[in-house]
């Protein structure tokens, strides 16, 4: 495949004008500029300003020239919008209420779990509710699966409460299963990679790149993951033919988007459509259809708390937002009068 960073696949979905000229892709930001690509692989440079700082890695922007100097001119519709909550000192993830964007324009989330790490059920969640339909597709691998006993454990405790989440395994010293991650790419689209520090993102991405592209670090003795990456960029595979994003690994976890549990618990919304009253918190309501199914063996009691867990932190959530939503809309009148008073 001619390597276009998906310019020309882009246009044609959105059956735009073919004929705009000067049309480049963000593969990378740092601090201070922009790194972009064209259909062509020519590539630019363009500084980081008050004008053009919303722009993130995978948007499609129309370049212009002036002054022997670049400017991005405008920014194409994103058809996906990668983010999470803003990393906070604070201990509560209820305070996390700024999104901070990831990347755009991304069809596939690959979210790693790393077999050599500390795992838990109530993190995996996060990951799972926080990037969920933020794309085409959402695929959970377990990374360094050559652990092979970690990894057995990992999916089993998985698999004991949801049972219908698909899992992969990947491991660099295990050629069948990386033929069979490889499969998983589609061709001539974007994908992203999130996980924790040192679950092996950038060696995974090193594979598919078939080159050491980028710095990898063992993990810290204490099971926790080192930063090796820094920054977000765009990179062409020859062997899954499609474009994949490395990201740096994450800390803390979560968003104050709209989140749709389904892929957790599918089985209990559904139910819930079945209780006796609409408003059914499944508590001690008469009528409960979701009670009856745990009586019934229908689903576990351990789903069932992890549900009620999970419906506690986006009522806190909620209610955080609500507040703060009061509060800009108090600022906003208040500005608007000072306005008029000065009228």
């Amino acid at each position: 495949m001619k390597i276009d960073y998906g310019i020309n696949k882009y246009f044609e979905k959105r059956k735009l004008d073919t004929s705009v000229k000067n049309i480049y892709r963000i593969i990378n930001r740092t601090i201070n500029y922009f790194d972009l690509a064209n259909e062509f692989t020519d590539y630019l440079k363009i500084n980081i300003d008050s004008k053009n700082e919303d722009y993130i890695i995978g948007d499609f922007v129309e370049i212009t020239k002036f002054n022997d100097e670049h400017f991005i001119l405008r920014n194409f519709e994103r058809i996906s919008l990668i983010t999470k909550a803003s990393n906070t000192t604070k201990k509560s993830y209820i305070y996390n209420d700024e999104e901070q964007n990831l990347a755009s324009n991304v069809n596939q989330v690959f979210i790693l779990v790393a077999a050599d790490q500390r795992f838990t059920l109530s993190k995996f969640e996060r990951y799972l509710l926080t990037f969920n339909n933020m794309a085409d597709e959402t695929i959970v691998i377990i990374s360094k699966s050559d652990f092979e006993e970690n990894t057995y454990k990992i999916i089993s405790e998985i698999k004991r409460v949801y049972s219908d989440i698909k899992i992969y395994q990947s491991s660099i010293y295990d050629e069948e299963k990386m033929n069979n991650i490889i499969k998983l790419f589609n061709k001539g689209e974007t994908s992203i990679l999130v996980a924790s520090s040192g679950a092996g993102k950038s060696t995974l991405t090193n594979y598919l790149l078939e080159s050491k592209t980028i710095e990898t670090q063992d993990v810290r003795s204490d099971g926790k993951g080192k930063h090796t990456t820094t920054s977000s960029t765009i990179y062409y595979s020859n062997k899954t033919d499609s474009y994949i994003i490395d990201t740096p690994g994450f800390k803390i976890i979560s968003t104050n988007r709209e989140i749709d549990d389904d892929i957790l618990f599918y089985k209990i919304n559904e139910l819930s459509k079945q209780c006796k009253f609409n408003d059914c918190k499944h508590e001690t309501e008469p009528g409960c259809a979701i009670h009856k199914a745990i009586n019934n063996g229908e689903i576990s009691e351990e789903l069932y708390e992890r549900y009620l867990r999970n419906k506690e932190r986006e009522f806190k959530i909620n209610k955080f937002l609500d507040k703060k939503n009061k509060k800009n809309e108090i600022k906003k009148n208040n500005r608007r009068k000072k306005c008029r008073l000065r009228e």
